[in-house]
């Protein structure tokens, strides 16, 4: 017997309608698929990747990290077995720069097995996408590779490269693909024929029944883990006042002679 297609809200439909490019879980469907992630990159990158594969035992890679929340992102290599881990990032925060120190030693982990050499190691990229500027210097694109500081132009060949995409940035010397790709995160409007293809992609998972049960479970599953954390944070403060108030009652006895 045939499954009985869900029946939507008009307030359910409203917000299936607003979902764009750069929300987490539309970000990882769509890049799922290999070429488009390809391109994503190359755009990105400005280097010439002849074929990927997305990574599907990255779950297992990043097992440690789950009890901390669900975390969507993208992992892939290439076909000369360097690895990328690029994410979607729309909230500013403190803990980004080094949660891509984090990134990079999982990625380092998950390619060198015990008992092979260092210099099996192949490049290790973490890409974040922000709808934000998260050096506040205007630029739309910030590469970071580890250089000495009393000579700049020796380079720490570690294989590790880092990169911000600042939606929000100066999009001057900027390439204009790379210009295309930033606007769409950026507007959700294409401009482009590649863009076109992601946003028709977009358009098509926003009316999927699957995809749109994943989104309204991610979202629950967000919900309680908040709920979660503002009951714990209730309950800290609360203690905290507590052992608090306490400490003010034995220096204010301790004041009027109470011993």
């Amino acid at each position: 017997m045939a499954k009985n297609k869900r029946k939507w809200t008009p307030e359910e439909e409203q917000k299936f309608e607003q979902v764009k490019i750069t929300d987490d879980l539309m970000f990882c469907t769509v890049f799922q698929n290999e070429e488009d992630c390809r391109k994503l990159l190359e755009r990105i990158l400005h280097i010439h990747i002849i074929e990927i594969e997305v990574v599907q035992e990255q779950k297992n890679m990043k097992g440690s990290i789950q009890s901390k929340g669900s975390r969507l992102d993208i992992y892939v290599r290439d076909d000369q077995m360097n690895s990328y881990d690029i994410e979607m990032q729309l909230v500013s925060s403190d803990e980004l720069i080094l949660r891509s120190r984090y990134y990079h030693s999982e990625m380092d982990m998950y390619q060198i097995k015990q008992g092979q050499d260092y210099t099996d190691l192949k490049q290790s990229i973490v890409i974040f996408i922000c709808d934000f500027d998260p050096f506040k210097d205007g630029k739309s694109i910030y590469t970071f590779e580890a250089t000495c500081r009393e000579n700049k132009d020796i380079i720490l060949a570690d294989k590790r490269k880092t990169i911000f995409a600042n939606l929000r940035g100066d999009r001057e010397g900027i390439e204009q693909d790379t210009v295309n790709l930033l606007d769409y995160f950026r507007t959700g409007e294409p401009t482009d024929e590649f863009t076109r293809g992601l946003q028709g992609k977009v358009e098509q998972l926003r009316n999927d029944d699957e995809w749109r049960e994943n989104r309204m479970t991610i979202e629950m599953r967000e919900k309680l883990i908040y709920r979660q954390g503002k009951k714990e944070g209730i309950a800290e403060g609360i203690e905290q006042g507590i052992e608090q108030g306490i400490e003010q009652g034995i220096e204010q006895g301790r004041e009027q002679g109470i011993r």
